[in-house]
């Protein structure tokens, strides 16, 4: 499989520069994906092997692939070889563009999220906002709430993730929307592992 884009371009906010994030990334990308305190609103999704974080690498690489838009490596502009995180938008199944983000624990409180998340609603609006863009955040991680608030996106379910009805340690979830969705793509969301 190829990881490079000819179309892929590096994107530039204010502080950070995004970059389409590929294997060649794996090992800062695991060292968030490992972290405890990133996944403190969900521990057992943690990655403990890199196989993880390069088989979510991968997956999420056919965003670029299919729209050019994709999840990204941040780094920052004034520091260009320090990497932040991961953040962006991932295609999935041609429903939705699911927002996501991981940053560095240090890094935290700093914006960056919010700024990872305005490119990339950029973007989608430049290379197809016919689709939703959709994000779900477990219901412990509040922070998150006001950050695709401040998008302009809207909660429109809550409740659990199928298949953890009887795990007590699985976190009711909330997705959120920038548009009404059909029946269907709701169903879709609720029900994606």
């Amino acid at each position: 499989m190829v990881y490079h884009s000819p179309m892929a371009t590096i994107t530039r906010t204010d502080r950070l520069i995004l970059v389409p994030l590929t294997v060649e990334l794996e090992d800062e990308t695991h060292q968030i994906y490992s972290d405890n305190r990133v996944w403190g609103h969900r521990p057992q999704a943690r990655h403990t092997d890199p196989k993880e974080t390069r088989e979510l690498i991968k997956r999420t690489y056919s965003s670029w692939q299919q729209k050019d838009i994709g999840p990204w490596g941040v780094y920052l502009r004034d520091r260009p070889s320090e990497f932040v995180g991961v953040g962006g938008v991932e295609l999935v199944d041609g429903k939705v563009w699911d927002l996501k983000y991981r940053l560095r624990p240090d890094l935290w409180g700093n914006g960056y999220a919010s700024e990872i998340s305005t490119a990339a609603l950029n973007a989608i609006k430049r290379i197809d906002p016919t689709l939703p863009l959709t994000a779900r955040v477990t219901t412990n991680h509040p922070a998150s709430f006001r950050i695709l608030e401040k998008l302009g996106l809207k909660p429109v379910w809550e409740g659990r993730r199928i298949g953890t009805e009887h795990n007590p340690e699985e976190p009711d979830v909330r997705i959120y929307a920038d548009r009404d969705l059909d029946e269907d793509t709701l169903n879709f969301l609720i029900n994606r592992p």
